[in-house]
């Protein structure tokens, strides 16, 4: 290995973009963050300012480096070829910082199984702002479910979540069921009738998912309507991993949970307990590491 090998992991998600870098000669980890590097929002042009910049900052100050290996989790780099665009684009931008430069870019969620499990099997189920369910199996083989967006998909996460409520809201103007999310949302938004509703999410189009925690503590106050939104989503969101595990038998019986909706426990207890219902054998657990802890993980593979 060369003398001073720099390694760099990256989670670029829908809102932030995190690195954790370490060397052999530093004692502690290196964190940083910045804004979103997501190439289906901001472009690729940015994705890769927003990456290559986080990353030369950090290593800068560590010169001379003689090898860099970075590997970054990109959320809206589903597909081959953009990942290995990105890459590419990455490995030309670094090309001045080290004596040579290795670089992965995978989807932001194949990150999230390295910091579960590292490179062993496992199954992990990923609600934020979107959601999916990833797997590897113990001959290392991938499987995804799920992740397609808001537009088509994303049960369970915030988004969804979000989305639900206000639809709720909108069906309580409109004389059906009560609930306590009409007030809440007035409180918390001002919009307190049918126009300012309209108007808030169709001209001011707030972050729909910015309106989940609200569900998700009527729910937890016992609200029926929020309830019967949060079970809905989730027994979506489980039903997405039965679907993976219909594809394989061959996946290590664990699951660990991770993105903001977990953050809040009575989210979580919620999924625990549809998961316990449909594969009672299998542990789960909240991911207590970071997904950007799996993409230094990789990062130290690349050159292995």
């Amino acid at each position: 290995m060369p003398a001073n090998h720099f390694f760099a992991g990256l989670d670029a998600g829908g809102s932030k973009t995190l690195l954790l870098a370490e060397c052999e000669a530093l004692p502690e980890r290196i964190d940083r963050h910045g804004p979103a590097a997501n190439p289906q929002r901001v472009g690729v042009d940015r994705s890769v300012q927003v990456l290559s910049g986080l990353v030369q900052k950090t290593v800068r100050a560590q010169r001379p480096v003689d090898h860099l290996s970075v590997c970054a989790g990109v959320a809206g780099a589903g597909r081959p070829d953009e990942q290995q665009a990105l890459a590419d684009r990455l490995r030309c931008e670094l090309g001045d910082d080290a004596g040579s430069v290795s670089v992965e870019v995978v989807h932001d969620a194949c990150i999230a199984l390295d910091a579960a499990f590292d490179a062993e099997s496992g199954l992990v189920v990923i609600a934020g702002t979107g959601s999916v369910v990833l797997a590897r199996t113990r001959a290392g083989a991938a499987h995804r479910v799920g992740g397609w967006g808001h537009l088509l998909g994303d049960p369970g996460s915030g988004y969804a979540v979000g989305q639900a409520g206000l639809r709720a809201v909108a069906e309580a103007f409109d004389g059906g069921a009560d609930t306590s999310l009409r007030l809440r949302i007035a409180e918390e938004y001002d919009v307190d009738e049918r126009a300012a509703l309209i108007h808030w999410v169709y001209q001011d189009r707030p972050a729909l998912q910015d309106v989940a925690p609200l569900v998700i503590e009527a729910s937890a106050d016992g609200d029926a309507v929020a309830t019967d939104i949060l079970d809905a989503q989730v027994a979506r969101l489980v039903r997405q991993v039965e679907w993976l595990l219909s594809e394989t038998d061959d996946v290590a019986p664990r699951v660990a949970l991770l993105g903001g909706m977990l953050r809040n426990e009575h989210y979580a207890g919620v999924l625990r307990r549809v998961l316990a219902d449909q594969i009672p054998d299998w542990s789960v657990e909240v991911l207590r590491h970071e997904p950007v802890v799996g993409a230094l993980r990789r990062a130290r593979r690349l050159d292995e």
